[in-house]
């Protein structure tokens, strides 16, 4: 499989952020080298957060259109990786994801 350029890379991770209504306004990403990262603030176009469950259903979009990328996320309301979802803020929530080794 060929290596995705970063410019091809950062397109496709915009249209997963689209697909989930994330407002980029409030969330910037990034992809560098093997790795798609985010920061800011993770929200909704409307204004309503994401929950635990819906970051997991991203994340997972992620590798599936980026297979071999990781995902991490170093967020204001959220921090998450690959394998770990943390909420920061309001109500705890906490997630984790099985591996892709293991899910394999």
């Amino acid at each position: 499989m060929q290596k995705m350029s970063r410019l091809e890379g950062s397109k496709e991770v915009r249209r997963v952020l689209n697909r989930f209504g994330v407002d980029l306004g409030q969330c910037q990403y990034g992809v560098y080298g093997r790795e798609i990262c985010l920061t800011g603030y993770l929200m909704k176009t409307d204004g309503s957060e994401f929950g635990g469950q819906e970051i997991e259903y991203m994340i997972h979009e992620f590798q599936a259109i980026l297979r071999g990328y990781t995902v991490r996320g170093d967020m204001e309301n959220w921090r998450f990786s690959s394998d770990h979802i943390a909420s920061l803020g309001g109500e705890e929530e906490e997630v984790q994801e099985e591996s892709s080794e293991e899910a394999a």
